[in-house]
């Protein structure tokens, strides 16, 4: 989310538009900040998908010169070691030129910031499915997804209370936190563990040293560094960050209290922003990633995306903030509800593609973009990319249909071999013979078939093959070994 942290940095982002525009002569067309755009300065804000420079949001910025605000900590990028300042999935903020072939560029100013840095309350709980585990630091609720979160110093299977993380992401319409990146700094030790928590201030009296954000008590002092709060102190309402030391699990000693909020307060010609669609309205009122947009009159990718958008939904907006508000020229689908874990076939990295062997015999063609996310969690190389995935090698992917019917991957992760999984729509009315088709890959059921509904409550195949439609999002698991007979199909949500 934007916060009034980036003041400073939404400052220099003004001088260079303005710089630009005058060396420009004040003239020239504008264009999109993201993949395809004209051109020009501006905003993108994003996760970080590769290296080799810095990709978000489907750009290559070239990084040389670059400040870089990482964690509050300033340096200047000679763009040799961005991906040990930076790693995948943070969500980056970047001001920079891009190119008019809208795919590479130079920054200007990068800047990071984590949403929360903390220990895990308790031990995480999983969904059902074993695709997602939620858990708190403190007044934050925070998702991870087994194949979608990028995890640094632990994993899905690790985590533990008391792990004391830094967590970067993106907030959905209830406020739970669903982290792109997760990284383990330690292990909690009351009185010495920095943590860091944003929140709005509550329970402020004036002469006194304490206030709250939710449930956690914050006390500052004559050392305390206030920064963006005149007075050197809070008011109640005010949306702060704070980081400090963990005395107790409910009470933090602030090092530095910073006042913070949502969305730009300044226009800015250009800007490419990723996340996740909260207070929809309809497509004239809603948000990502905290920002106001208006995309009443934008282009939608895939275009049924315009009639389907909703709170939760994965994006990339481009336009410009006019009065607060963004302006959207392009509305592109990212995330998606399409998931394949499968044995690779074939890969062209040329082309930019990957075959899936989804059950023996059938194939699934998965393509990549500028956009596409690749890490490895089986050897955690890194930076990974297309090239380095092999014929054999076991892969999770999640990603979306587009408008042409291609599956389009947001994310692609190398892993140990596992279950082979396919969720996508169904395209071919089921049979009698109980076969059913996703994603154009028939699938058998036999006896030993387990059917569940949405709830994960078991169902009969009688009732699932009578109630399945064309376009129903469904699942398919065959468990190793794997005989291309599916061991679990049931209706997702």
């Amino acid at each position: 989310m934007m916060h009034q942290s980036h003041k400073g940095f939404i400052a220099i982002c003004m001088l260079v538009l303005v710089v630009f525009i005058a060396a420009c002569g004040g003239g020239g067309g504008g264009g999109s900040v993201a993949g395809g755009g004209i051109g020009g300065t501006g905003v993108t804000s994003g996760t970080v998908s590769g290296f080799g420079s810095v990709f978000v949001n489907g750009i290559e910025f070239e990084t040389d010169g670059a400040s870089r605000d990482v964690d509050d900590e300033t340096d200047i990028s000679d763009g040799s070691d961005d991906d040990q300042v930076l790693g995948i999935g943070m969500v980056v903020t970047i001001i920079g030129t891009v190119n008019d072939d809208g795919v590479s560029g130079t920054a200007d100013s990068i800047e990071y910031d984590d949403d929360v840095e903390g220990p895990v309350a308790a031990a995480p709980v999983e969904d059902p499915d074993g695709v997602t585990k939620t858990f708190a630091i403190f007044n934050t609720t925070v998702v991870v997804g087994r194949d979608s979160t990028v995890f640094v110093a632990t994993d899905y299977d690790s985590l533990t209370q008391n792990d004391l993380l830094e967590i970067s992401g993106y907030f959905d319409a209830d406020g739970k936190l669903l982290a792109t990146r997760v990284e383990k700094e330690d292990v909690l030790v009351l009185g010495v563990s920095g943590v860091e928590i944003k929140g709005v201030v509550s329970e402020f009296f004036n002469g006194t040293n304490e206030f709250k954000l939710g449930g956690i008590k914050i006390t500052f002092d004559g050392i305390t560094v206030f920064e963006d709060l005149p007075g050197d102190t809070v008011e109640n309402g005010q949306f702060v960050e704070v980081e400090g030391t963990l005395d107790t699990a409910v009470s933090i000693s602030a090092d530095r209290i910073e006042l913070e909020d949502e969305g730009f307060d300044d226009d800015v010609d250009q800007i490419s922003i990723e996340g996740l669609v909260t207070d929809f309205n309809d497509i004239s009122n809603f948000k990502v990633a905290g920002q106001r947009v208006n995309a009443a009159n934008a282009t939608f990718e895939p275009a049924a995306l315009k009639t389907g958008i909703a709170d939760g939904d994965k994006v990339e907006v481009e336009g410009a903030i006019v009065n607060g508000i963004l302006k959207a020229k392009e509305v592109e689908q990212r995330g998606g509800d399409i998931r394949v874990s499968a044995v690779v076939e074939t890969t062209e990295p040329v082309a930019g593609t990957v075959t899936l062997e989804v059950v023996s015999g059938q194939f699934l063609t998965v393509r990549t973009d500028s956009q596409t996310q690749i890490e490895d969690e089986r050897e955690e190389v890194e930076p990974f990319a297309i090239s380095g995935i092999d014929a054999g090698d076991f892969l999770n992917v999640e990603g979306f249909v587009d408008g042409s019917g291609n599956f389009i991957a947001s994310q692609i992760e190398r892993d140990e071999p596992g279950d082979i999984e396919l969720r996508g729509p169904v395209d071919v009315p089921p049979t009698a013979a109980g076969i059913v088709s996703i994603l154009g890959i028939s699938i058998a059921t036999d006896g030993s078939t387990v059917f569940e509904d949405a709830s994960d409550v078991p169902i009969s195949s009688a009732v699932f093959f009578g109630d399945v439609e064309n376009g129903d999002l469904v699942e398919y698991t065959d468990k190793q070994p794997a005989d291309g007979i599916a061991d679990e199909v049931e209706f997702e949500d």
